[in-house]
């Protein structure tokens, strides 16, 4: 297995990972978006300063997973702000097959400029976005790994905290990352009742722990 940054050519990808993720885990806004907006959002992503991508791709070189961070959250926001026109018109087929999208996107725009009266996501510092992984592919230490090396990244580029959330419901997850040494900041409520978990990981603390 090898592990890279993703570059601007992987995009259709990472887009046909981030979809397909849906067949496993299909709550949350992104999981109701259709490819143009995701095609469209990690364009915005892979030119982005703050952002970075570990990828994990096989000996066929054939991406099977990424994660993705955010360096500064605020930069990175202010940036998704400035593309909401072609982000909102991306968007526009998905909301018209489920109008009920429209709130709900409405509120992620609002998230951007910190006007959103739901605090659903972590706001300021180093960010964790998404995890994704092929679900075909049975190599969970692959995917551990991939994660791993993406923080030890942040770590060398100086993050001492990285923030992130996981819905409860994802069971899996949340359990990896408290085994995995995350802190839990806060629990929230969402507006469509699912309970989330305001998590960080002390990434100095981390690695002075296993000197």
């Amino acid at each position: 297995m090898k592990y890279r940054l993703a570059k601007r050519n992987d995009i259709n990808e990472l887009v046909d990972l981030h979809y397909a993720v849906r067949k496993t885990y299909n709550i949350g806004i992104f999981a109701q978006l259709d490819k143009s907006f995701l095609k469209q959002y990690y364009k915005i992503v892979l030119s982005d300063r703050d952002a970075v991508i570990v990828c994990a791709e096989d000996e066929q070189k054939k991406i099977l997973g990424f994660c993705s961070a955010t360096i500064d959250v605020q930069s990175f926001m202010k940036n998704i702000s400035k593309h909401y026109l072609i982000l909102g018109l991306s968007a526009l087929q998905s909301i018209i097959l489920n109008p009920k999208l429209l709130l709900p996107l409405i509120d992620r725009y609002k998230s951007t400029k910190n006007k959103s009266l739901n605090s659903f996501i972590s706001s300021n510092g180093s960010r964790l976005e998404y995890w994704v992984w092929n679900a075909s592919n049975k190599d969970s230490f692959a995917s551990i790994e991939m994660h791993e090396i993406l923080l030890k990244i942040l770590n060398n580029l100086g993050i001492d905290i990285v923030n992130f959330e996981v819905d409860i419901v994802n069971k899996k997850i949340f359990k990896f990352h408290q085994y995995n040494g995350a802190e839990i900041e806060k629990i929230i409520k969402l507006s469509d009742g699912r309970e989330r978990a305001l998590m960080k990981y002390n990434l100095t603390k981390r690695w002075e722990e296993t000197i």
